[in-house]
Order: C-alpha cells, then sequence, then structure tokens
C-alpha cells in the first residue's frame, strides 16, 4: 500500500495537484488483473498528462503528483488526500485533476460538498476530466443535476461492489486461493501467481527449529529467549524486509527493537499453513471502506490443504498440536485452582504493561503469580519489576477493602444502591442520540448549500456531531462493561453481603469485581489500590504494606 507525491516540477504556490488512486474495487479478483486497464496508475498518469499538455494555462502551474494506492475511495482518509487537503488550507493549491470524479471520491455528499461549494469557494479549479467536468466552466453557476447523479451513483457503486468482492473471495477461499494482503511466516507470496505462496528458505529453517524444539520439549518461553539470544528477526522484521511496507503499525525504530515472543511461537506452532494448507478467513473488514478488521474464530477459517509446499509434516504437526493441547489442559486446570482475580485490572507500575497471570507447578505444589512481560528475557528485559504472588497480592488487598468496609458498619452507612437502572436508562438515551445524530450531516450540508450556514461553520458543526457520536460510543461501551459487572456480582450479592466481607480469610472474585477497578504493583511490598465506587470510599487509596 504506497502513498506519496512522486515528482514536482518545483516548489511554489499556485500548485496543480494530480491525483491517482487505485484501489481492491479496480481489480478482477479472479484473474488478479485490473478490469480495465485505464484505471491503472500508469494509465491514470498519462491521461492526466495528456490533458494537461492541451491546456496552456495548465502547462504554467507548479505540477505536483499525489498517489494513494490501495485506499478506498468511499472516504477521504487516505494519506495523499489528505496532504492535498493540508496544502489546501495553506493556500497552495490551484487546481486539482484527476481521471474522473470516483478517483477524488465515491461518497457522494462529501464528494459534493468539495466539488459544489469549497473548491469554488476558495477559488481551486477541479477538473474530471473522463466526466468532461471542468469547474471553471460553472463559474458563477452549480455543477447541476447530472454531476449529482453521477457522485451518487459511484457511492452506490461503490458499496454494491464490495458485496461482489466479498463473494468472490469467498469462491477464491473455497478453492485454496492465498487471498491475505501479508503471507505466514515462512512464506513469500509467489511472484507468479499472488495467490499462491512459496517456501522462504531462510524464515522456514526457523519454523523447523520452533518445531524440533518443541517436540523435544521446549516451551514457548525457552524458545523465544533462544531466537532473541541469536538474533533471529522476528516475523514482522522479516516481513519488512522481504515487502519493505510497515507490518501492523510499527515505525523504522518499532521494528529495530522488537523481540520474539512465546505468543508469536505459539502462532506459528498452530498455523496450519506450514503443513502445505492455505488458511483464509482469518481476519474480516468491518465495513465497507473501514480499515479496520476484526479476527475470526478458528472454526470459521477456511482451510484448503495440499495448496502449496509444505515446511513441517502433518505428522509432526499433530504432535506439536498434542504437546500445546495437553499443556493447556494442565494450565487449564492449575487456573481453576488459583483463579485470575484481577483480570485487565492490574498493572505494571514502572512501565504500565498490563500483568500476566501465570501458574507453576513444582513437586506437586501450585504456585500462581502476577509478572511483567517485559521483565523476562523473552520481552526484551526491559523492566525492573519482575513478579508479584498471588496470595501476598489477594492479602495486600484484602486488608484495607475490610478496613473500609468495617467503618461503613461502624458508622452504620448504607451500601449505595446499585446503579442499575439508572446505567440502562441512559444507554437508552445514547442510543436515542446517536440515532438522531445520523441524518444531522446530511441536514447541514442542505443548509449549507442552500446558504443558511457558512462552510465554517458546516465543518465546525460536523466535527463537533462526530466528536459527539466518538464519545457516546465509547460512554456506551463504559456502560455495558459496568452493567456485566452488576449483572454477574448480583448473582453472589445476597449471599456475600458487606459483613461477610469482613469475614472473609481469603480475597474473593466477587469481591473484586464489586470494589477494585484498578491495581498498580511497584514491586512486591508497594501497591496502589484505584477503588471503583467513590460513594463508598472518599478517596482513591494508596497502599504501601
Amino acid at each position: 500500500m504506497k502513498s506519496n507525491h512522486l515528482y514536482e516540477n518545483f516548489m511554489g504556490d499556485n500548485i496543480l495537484a494530480c491525483y491517482l488512486r487505485v484501489s481492491d474495487e479496480d481489480f478482477d479478483l479472479k484473474q488478479n488483473v485490473l478490469k480495465d486497464e485505464s484505471t491503472s496508475i500508469s494509465a491514470q498518469r498519462r491521461l492526466i498528462h495528456s490533458y494537461i499538455e492541451s491546456k496552456p494555462e495548465l502547462r504554467q502551474m507548479n505540477i505536483r503528483e499525489f498517489l494513494d494506492d490501495g485506499y478506498s475511495g468511499t472516504n477521504f482518509e487516505r494519506p495523499a488526500i489528505q496532504e492535498i487537503f493540508q496544502l489546501v488550507s495553506e493556500g497552495r493549491i490551484g487546481g486539482i485533476i484527476v481521471k474522473d470524479m470516483s478517483r477524488f471520491g465515491r461518497n457522494y455528499i462529501e464528494t459534493g460538498c468539495y466539488i459544489e461549494q469549497v473548491f469554488p469557494l476558495i477559488g481551486i479549479r477541479f477538473i474530471a476530466i473522463n466526466d468532461s467536468f471542468d469547474s471553471s466552466e460553472y463559474i458563477g453557476n452549480t455543477p447541476g443535476l447530472e454531476m449529482a447523479f453521477k457522485n451518487v451513483i459511484y457511492d452506490y457503486y461503490s458499496k454494491d461492489l464490495s458485496s461482489k468482492v466479498k463473494s468472490i473471495k469467498k469462491i477464491q477461499q473455497k478453492r485454496g486461493d492465498f487471498v491475505a494482503a501479508k503471507p505466514p511466516y515462512g512464506y513469500i507470496i509467489s511472484p507468479a501467481d499472488r495467490h499462491k505462496l512459496e517456501v522462504d528458505p531462510e524464515s522456514a529453517e526457523v519454523v523447523k527449529d520452533i518445531f524440533r524444539l518443541t517436540l523435544s520439549g521446549w516451551k514457548p518461553v525457552k524458545i523465544a529467549q533462544w531466537l532473541n539470544e541469536l538474533l533471529i528477526p522476528t516475523p514482522a522484521q522479516r516481513l519488512h524486509k522481504l515487502y519493505g511496507f510497515q507490518c501492523g503499525g510499527f515505525t523504522e525504530d518499532q521494528l529495530r527493537s522488537q523481540f520474539w515472543k512465546p505468543g508469536q511461537v505459539t502462532k506459528i506452532l498452530q498455523d496450519e499453513t506450514m503443513t502445505g494448507a492455505t488458511v483464509n478467513n482469518r481476519v474480516q473488514v468491518k465495513g465497507v471502506g473501514s480499515r479496520k478488521f476484526k479476527r475470526q474464530k478458528t472454526e470459521d477459517h477456511v482451510i484448503v490443504r495440499d495448496t502449496h509446499e509444505a515446511i513441517i509434516d502433518r505428522d509432526t504437526f499433530l504432535q506439536a498440536a498434542d504437546i500445546i493441547r495437553n499443556r493447556k489442559t494442565v494450565r487449564t486446570d492449575n487456573r481453576q485452582k488459583n483463579e485470575n482475580l484481577f483480570y485487565q485490572k492490574i498493572y505494571c507500575g514502572h512501565c504500565g504493561c498490563r500483568l500476566k497471570h501465570e501458574v507453576h507447578t513444582r513437586h506437586s505444589r501450585i504456585d500462581a503469580i502476577y509478572y511483567c512481560p517485559h521483565a523476562r528475557p523473552s520481552g526484551g528485559g526491559t523492566c525492573s519489576l519482575h513478579s508479584i504472588k498471588d496470595e501476598l497480592l489477594k492479602e495486600q488487598v484484602l486488608r484495607p477493602l475490610q478496613v473500609q468496609v468495617q467503618l461503613i458498619l461502624d458508622k452504620q452507612m448504607p451500601l449505595p444502591k446499585s446503579d442499575k437502572e439508572k446505567l440502562q436508562s441512559r444507554l437508552r438515551a445514547i442510543s436515542r442520540l446517536l440515532e438522531q445524530n445520523k441524518g444531522k450531516v446530511p441536514r447541514l450540508y442542505e443548509e449549507f448549500r442552500t446558504g443558511n450556514i457558512s462552510w465554517e461553520q458546516f465543518v465546525k458543526q460536523k466535527d463537533a456531531i462526530s466528536s459527539a457520536n466518538n464519545e457516546l460510543d465509547s460512554e456506551r461501551g463504559e456502560i455495558e462493561e459496568k452493567l456485566y459487572t452488576i449483572e454477574s456480582a448480583q448473582k453472589k450479592t445476597e449471599s456475600e453481603s458487606l459483613l461477610e466481607i469482613t469475614r472473609l480469610k481469603t480475597l474473593t472474585q466477587n469481591a473484586v469485581d464489586l470494589f477494585v477497578s484498578k491495581v498498580v504493583v511497584n514491586s512486591p511490598d508497594s501497591i496502589e489500590i484505584t477503588w471503583k465506587s467513590k460513594d463508598l470510599f472518599d478517596e482513591i487509596y494508596n497502599r504501601n504494606a
């Protein structure tokens, strides 16, 4: 995926921005070729340059080319288009030229707003060659119904095409074509056919070592440590070396400082791709034009065997799978006896990382600890906090909790009433507000078009609506989490009253759910507790045992 401006005649104002865009929408996924060669970057470039050469006034402008490769036109969250908008805000753009309107955008409301209102208002000439549109010919007029209709068609086409693309990809997945953007560790995408995988000799040897060591008794933690000691490039680093693009949102500096983690080792051990099978449908895009993905459950993966060369034979893969499954069974049994009471609530006071819960079995004795993953060699050894015993942590949280509960009982303070009804009422209100906000932007746009509000007012109010929606979404998530906690806790509330909390010998899950919001561990004898209810506790306690 690329996004850049490829050349400049010279720097200065009065820039003519030549905008080029191509995305998955333009490809025939069955043949892995462009549906129409005229949509290719080179064809767009030739058309635009030819047009510029035919217009003397355009040849006199400062020509710059901007390219978005792999970005959908359904929104304007594209790096190159954002760079153009930045130059527009600085007053440096004199004109924008595209092959056709769909290259600029497929969202008819926003596209129409820019072409009909924004660009004419600030004196920017907009040209869509194949649509025979040049805004200089509409000075004092509006582009009219035909252009608005085309923008609506582009918007509909993009949504209809998205559905067709999904259908075609499902067909490809079922026949064993590789349709993901990045190859799994151990493989490269075939230069001859991007829907086929080929073995990457360098990383394939690492894969073989990982399976060999697993079968010899090594655990993922030890294997990750061994790979780090040998300075073996991580999967993201290898991918970056092969293809040169950023992986998982990592910068160059972050890639250089990466290290192997046990989870990466386990992921390789569980990936059937290593046996010569193509595994598709691991993730799905959340919506049309969205760049966010949702991981799919393992049972929803589409697996077709014997589609490429195997790195590991199936017997070896199944032996490793048995080892992993047996370890998980032991861990599950141990964890049932040693619950992680502070799941997603406990953090390292040094690096801020969420602490992990681990159960050890030694000589029939089971010990549970919380540890910082960054303190271990497999985690880079960058943190000074190593671990705290589960039992010690429970004691350090239970003691101040019982003290405060006893104070409440002594003062005969009533337990704060459940906020469940208030939360449910607020949740309904949020849903109503979000529904109301859906129609506000189109109405705002009509207000702008009819001259009732200025462009600045339109942008300000539109941004305010988006900001309000984001805040409402965030609040809705928090409320849903609180409701889940309350509903879970209510099952035990009757049997575990405040008085019973003062009699507890060890901390319980119900007590943590009801009263503890967050625990920060600075050292085994220094923790900070954030309590949930400010009606119950007047302040956040910093506990230094």
